[in-house]
């Protein structure tokens, strides 16, 4: 249902001519005097029900608030009134907002889990002030998923912003990890209060060791996942649900592995120019067959600056979820290296409006050769025209279009790619990159720390 019609006036709800038109009316009348609130209908069913916003609950409960509206002499009898906020009551996702729905998630938890009972609406729009029903069922999706979860486990503290997590990722800071989701995307954490400050303790001593990042990041990882399979310590990575969820234990057993392939004729580096001095893409990009699911993957800038490096992004198809991009310094430059390849970087190219007669003739010829490859039964899709004379426009577009200038610098960076992937192929070890990549988008590999991923 989409409870999105948030009338101004008694007119506008009358207006609609609906069966319950007249008693939607009163009841807004009521609720806009008595409380300053408005109500929110379902534009597309016949006003028989009713939301009331969260922020009455702060005066009045709905039993007390249907009894008033009986009082008023508002025929109710057929009218279903619940407290809700609808949907799309304010833009969602934005990365101000992120913080805000990962500590309200982290309340309702600590309220579901340890106190057996959903908060009052109104104590969670004090902490998401854009609480709307789609959130409603979110949160409560999450938390009542958790408590099944833990098997009747309490006695929890549940951290964000202060407690234990600041101090988990102080302390894999100090192992070296430089972008704390590449290591462990968990949004909230809960500790055991019986054991906290023992496991505090520990955690910031491996952080503290005189070692080499990497023993400690291992020492790191291995004992949290022991505290993660006692359930003393879990991170927990959260997603907006839709109608189901799903949890999924991650980097807590051994790695997984898949058959994966490229999907046939899915292998594109097109290098044509449009009408507008741009690349018809900026991207590579091919497509996985992964245990009978298909994941689409790009490799491009996601900035835009005009030299920025290149980086890898997978996303499922249809109903499965965004992967999410594979952390190049974590998981594949180590995988890479093993077998003497690296990736090409933004800042080893010419800078822009600088190419060399050399530096021309070598990607000219690099392309050429490319052009031959076949990658797991595929040929490179490079687009219909010549690449020297697409390369030429490009150089000279690029001095003035900052975006043709990022795109161009993608592309050679991606003549990189498709040689390591060639390379792997002759060393029969494409399928397990591919396997660390897409593990790897999914936050899997050696160096990750264990998670409880709910989505």
């Amino acid at each position: 249902m989409a409870f999105n019609f948030r009338p101004k006036s008694v007119v506008e709800v009358k207006a609609r001519k609906k069966p319950y038109s007249l008693q939607a009316s009163k009841v807004f009348d009521f609720i806009k005097k008595q409380y300053g609130e408005t109500i929110v209908l379902d534009p597309n069913k016949d006003f028989s029900d009713i939301k009331i916003p969260r922020a009455v609950e702060k005066k009045d409960n709905i039993k007390t608030v249907k009894e008033k509206l009986s009082k008023a002499k508002i025929d109710i009898s057929k009218l279903k009134i619940q407290f809700g906020n609808g949907s799309g009551s304010g833009k969602m996702d934005a990365a101000a907002d992120t913080p805000k729905q990962e500590n309200a998630t982290r309340f309702i938890c600590e309220s579901v889990i340890e106190k057996n009972k959903f908060p009052r609406d109104s104590e969670v729009e004090k902490i998401y002030p854009k609480y709307d029903d789609e959130w409603y069922e979110t949160f409560k999706m999450q938390s009542e998923a958790l408590k099944k979860w833990l098997k009747g486990k309490k006695g929890y503290e549940y951290s964000r912003d202060k407690g234990a997590m600041p101090i988990i990722e102080k302390a894999a800071t100090n192992c070296g990890v430089r972008q704390k989701d590449s290591w462990n995307p968990a949004d909230i954490y809960i500790i055991k209060k019986s054991s906290r400050n023992k496991i505090l303790e520990k955690i910031t001593e491996i952080g503290n060791r005189k070692t080499e990042n990497e023993a400690k990041l291992d020492a790191l990882n291995e004992y949290m996942r022991d505290l993660f399979v006692k359930r003393e310590l879990v991170g927990i990575s959260l997603k907006k649900l839709g109608k189901s969820v799903s949890l999924e234990e991650t980097n807590v057993g051994g790695m997984k592995t898949s058959k994966i392939s490229m999907v046939k004729n899915s292998l594109r580096c097109d290098l044509d120019i449009d009408d507008r001095g741009e690349f018809n893409t900026g991207e590579m990009a091919f497509a996985l067959n992964v245990d009978k699911n298909v994941v689409n993957v790009q490799v491009r800038a996601f900035s835009g600056d005009i030299r920025e490096s290149t980086q890898m992004d997978m996303t499922g198809v249809g109903a499965a979820a965004k992967l999410g991009k594979v952390s190049s310094r974590a998981a594949i430059d180590p995988f890479i290296k093993k077998y003497g390849l690296s990736r090409r970087m933004g800042s080893n190219l010419p800078k822009v409006g600088a190419f060399t007669k050399n530096d021309i003739d070598f990607y000219v010829k690099e392309q050429a050769k490319l052009k031959t490859y076949s990658i797991d039964g595929n040929k490179v899709y490079f687009g219909k025209n010549s690449w020297s004379k697409s390369f030429e426009q490009a150089r000279e577009l690029e001095v003035d279009n900052n975006r043709t200038a990022s795109q161009l610098s993608a592309k050679l960076q991606c003549f990189k790619w498709i040689q390591i992937l060639k390379s792997l192929e002759d060393k029969r070890q494409l399928n397990n990159f591919l396997n660390v990549a897409y593990y790897g988008a999914k936050k899997q590999y050696a160096s990750a720390g264990p998670f409880l991923k709910i989505s």
